[in-house]
């Protein structure tokens, strides 16, 4: 057995065809049909079975394709470390972010880029926890930045920072009349939240349960500036963390506190435990570290 079998039989069950997968693969449709009846003989077993609905995988197959695309994955990440261990002091970093990354990261990449001036940097937004954890075993970024609290015995996630959420509203809306705001205030409001599976939604709607509140949820959205064009045009409220919603203010709307303490967020680096960082990264890494503790100190 070995790993060009492994390919052979993982893209003949992705494809479901295997005139198809043949295309993919570069070869002859007999001549995979024959690795994969030598592939069977090796392990003594039936792995793929034809039926009236097409290919499907048997009890054996569906355990070997699952052992397959790790051994692929762990494959090709080795792959990717041997190459980045050529690049001293050159190659990519590749970085996943959050939508509020933009706002800090430019303040510290400059002394790194005096460092390490051949370096470059390579930013993705990822947002959702299954996409963070699919984004680092498939090595597709060196480290990301998340507000996702990780729990994978594969990754380190260490917080880097605290941050309030905030109340906007458009200017003339009466809440902004008030001098305090409850969440009693925002469930009579039309408010503008993130959709499901982020957990900036899911940490809001948690704040409105612990103040027995319900939401009144009337427009759902992927990216904050989406939500900020909204209230702009005063068609509902939204709640936003604080690092984002300091540079998203507009004339035309207002940035309010809400009298609650449970509006608070915590910000994440995480990375693969086992994974080789070159210098570069690691240096990355610590600076990044390294600026919030300092911005920190100089805040109190």
């Amino acid at each position: 057995m070995d790993l060009r079998q492994l390919r052979y039989f993982t893209t003949i069950v992705q494809e479901k065809n295997y005139s198809q997968a043949a295309k993919i693969l570069h070869i002859s449709q007999p001549s995979l049909s024959n690795a994969i009846m030598k592939l069977e003989k090796e392990v003594s077993l039936q792995l793929l079975e034809r039926n009236t609905r097409g290919l499907e995988l048997t009890e054996a197959g569906e355990i070997f394709y699952t052992r397959s695309i790790d051994l692929l994955r762990k494959f090709n990440n080795m792959q990717v470390e041997l190459e980045e261990m050529k690049d001293v002091g050159s190659g990519t970093v590749s970085i996943g972010s959050i939508e509020s990354f933009k706002f800090w990261f430019p303040k510290l990449i400059r002394n790194f880029k005096v460092n390490y001036p051949n370096i470059h940097i390579k930013v993705r937004e990822i947002l959702g926890e299954e996409k963070v954890i699919d984004s680092l075993n498939r090595y597709n970024v060196h480290f990301t930045i998340t507000n996702q609290p990780i729990n994978n015995e594969e990754i380190v996630s260490t917080p880097l920072y605290n941050e309030k959420f905030m109340l906007l509203i458009h200017k003339d809306d009466e809440l902004n009349k008030k001098e305090s705001i409850t969440f009693q205030d925002l469930a009579k409001k039309e408010l503008i939240i993130s959709t499901t599976g982020f957990q900036t939604r899911d940490d809001i709607l948690k704040a409105f349960k612990d103040e027995n509140a319900i939401p009144n949820i009337l427009y759902e959205i992927e990216r904050l500036e989406a939500a900020c064009s909204l209230v702009e045009e005063g068609l509902g409220v939204t709640i936003l963390p604080e690092s984002y919603i300091k540079s998203a203010a507009t004339r035309n709307t207002a940035i309010r506190a809400i009298d609650s303490n449970s509006l608070e967020r915590t910000v994440y680096l995480a990375y693969l435990k086992d994974r080789y960082l070159s210098p570069a990264v690691c240096k990355l890494v610590e600076e990044i570290h390294s600026f919030f503790k300092w911005d920190v100190r100089n805040d109190a």
